[in-house]
Order: C-alpha cells, then structure tokens, then sequence
C-alpha cells in the first residue's frame, strides 16, 4: 500500500494536470489570454532597450533554466544523494529530470504553438520550435524543486527551511520571468511551464516516495 505522503503527491500531480489542460485550452484559443501575451511581449521589447543592466540579468537567470544547466544539476544532485546513502533519490533525481524534457517535447509538437515573432526576440534567444509549454520554466521547476526537495531532507531548523523554499521559488520564477522578458516565451507558455512541471515533479516524488516505502527505507 503506498504511504500517504505517495498520495498527497499524486493528488497534487493531478490537480495540476488538470489546472495545465485547462490553461492550455485558454493560452491556445482566441480570447484575453493571448492578447494578454501579445501585449506584454511589446512591453518588454521596449523595456529591454532602455535598460541593458536589466537585460543582461535577465540572459543570465535563463541560462540557469537552460538545458546543460539542468544536466550538470541532475548530475551533482545523483553524486550528493548516493555520497549521502540515498540510493533511490540519487537515481530517481536524473531519472524524473529526464523524462521531464522528454515529456516537454511530447507535448511541444502537437500543441504546436508559434513563439514570439522572430524580429520581435532578443538576440540571446537561439531556440526555433514549438513555444507551449516553456521547457526552461518547466525544467527549473522540476530540477529546482528536486533540489529543494533534497535540501529538505537535511534541513531541520525551520526557518532555514522556509528560507530554502522562497528562495528556490524565486529563483524559478525568475527564470520564468526572463523567458518572458527575452520574448524568448508568451506569459501564458511560462505558466503552462511551471503547472506541467510542477505535475511531473510532484509524480515523480510520490514515486520516489512508494519506492522507499516498498524497500523500507527512511
């Protein structure tokens, strides 16, 4: 029987499934959402010419949701949790990681979804396929939840516990938001990102959750 913590895992995963479905259904119709996500490409498309502090920032917080950020972080984490004795999330970390991007590009290719016009994108922005959901958003909240998720597990002192999930939480959202701001993304491929990432992440926790349950482990 799996734990309850499995469970609750598994509840989240669906709501947010569900929340993502219907999401979609609104980002890729012809209503407010859409002309929310033109209107804010505009705007920060006149932003970044007028602030190139900001915009430099920007490039760097999207390099940190990038892909070989996110391999490099899926590797260390496998290193830490085996060094500390955790052998099932140490495999299931690059596991989950994974299957997060592939599920991505599932998705990306018969949603088929057009991103920002090309000459409306800032020249940091080098990716040419499908834009719903957000891969970098999707990506930091999975490899970034992961990492809280570990952290966690060492942390006893609770403020320092709050402190660890704010912070991450920003992090993440800050990588979304350079998404947005680099018109690399619409607003709605953003928040569509971070639903069906936080779906699979919380998937794959109850896993990792069941199986140590099944092997008796802490």
């Amino acid at each position: 029987m799996p734990p309850r913590s499995s469970w609750s895992a598994f509840g989240v995963s669906l709501a947010l499934t569900a929340s993502f479905i219907l999401w979609a259904i609104l980002a890729l119709g012809d209503g407010p959402l859409p002309a929310f996500d033109r209107e804010a490409a505009h705007y920060f498309e006149e932003a970044a010419r007028t602030h190139s502090f900001r915009r430099a920032s920007m490039v760097v917080f999207t390099h940190l949701g990038g892909v070989p950020f996110m391999i490099g972080l899926a590797a260390v984490g496998l290193a830490w949790q085996w060094r500390r004795g955790d052998r099932v999330l140490a495999i299931g970390w690059p596991l989950i990681a994974a299957a997060g991007g592939l599920l991505n590009l599932a998705l990306k290719e018969p949603l088929d979804r057009d991103r920002p016009p090309a000459d409306s994108r800032d020249r940091a922005v080098s990716e040419t396929n499908e834009s719903f959901p957000s891969g970098h958003a999707m990506g930091a909240a999975i490899g970034y939840g992961l990492l809280g998720y570990a952290a966690l597990q060492s942390i006893r002192r609770r403020d320092l516990r709050i402190g660890v999930v704010v912070l991450l939480a920003v992090h993440v959202g800050m990588i979304g938001f350079s998404r947005i701001y680099l018109r690399a993304h619409w607003f709605s491929d953003v928040i569509g990102g971070f639903m069906i990432g936080g779906a699979w992440l919380s998937f794959g926790l109850a896993w990792v959750s069941y199986v140590r349950a099944r092997l008796m482990l802490p």
